[in-house]
């Protein structure tokens, strides 16, 4: 089974992306921004992340670079969302990007193009 994390300052889009990706049959883990997501990484190494932009302390730009400038972390898929336009995640080296707010089969669309099957069984 996959595993998820969701980044992002706003409990209501965790807590909804949480619930949707749970009932899809991911495994889901939390982080509110993304200094803490780098913690969950390094120690529950999840099988994709997917963040919000605009967060405190670290953003969703930021938090994607560090994770694709390592060499342990640089496979692991980054979707970044965001309200702020596509031009707002450039140079963060992300793997995909959805407008906020999103179509909810295109958030399912990206997940699956960038799960590895075995992660997804």
């Amino acid at each position: 089974m996959a595993t998820i994390l969701i980044v992002d300052d706003e409990e209501p889009v965790r807590g909804f992306l949480a619930q949707l990706l749970a009932e899809d049959g991911y495994q889901v883990r939390l982080a509110i921004h993304g200094a803490q997501a780098i913690d969950l990484v390094a120690k529950e190494r999840p099988d994709l992340v997917l963040s919000d932009v605009m967060m405190p302390v670290v953003n969703g730009n930021e938090l994607c670079r560090r994770l694709k400038a390592s060499e342990d972390t640089r496979g692991i898929p980054v979707i970044l969302m965001t309200s702020a336009g596509q031009k707002a995640t450039d140079g963060a080296g992300a793997d995909a990007y959805l407008a906020k707010p999103f179509d909810l089969q295109d958030l399912e669309a990206q997940i699956r193009r960038w799960l590895p099957s075995e992660a997804t069984s």
